[in-house]
């Protein structure tokens, strides 16, 4: 679960886990996983698609541009 957290924290450009997106990361990637999923990619991916889709102000990029996934 870390290392999925970890990438999709990494591919939003999350800067602290008390960020609003570090908890919906790691509440998608626990949810996911409780779920049975244990692909690290996969989890990583949800919890990108969902951070982005549930949060229109997390962009994953640097300068703030909004850039949806899914």
């Amino acid at each position: 679960m870390q290392a999925a957290y970890d990438k999709a924290a990494a591919t939003l450009v999350v800067k602290s886990s008390s960020d609003e997106e570090a908890k919906v990361i790691a509440e998608t990637v626990m949810t996911a996983f409780n779920r049975g999923n244990r692909d690290i990619n996969s989890l990583a991916a949800l919890a990108v698609v969902i951070a982005v889709n549930s949060h229109p102000t997390v962009s994953g990029t640097k300068d703030g541009t909004e850039q949806r996934v899914a």
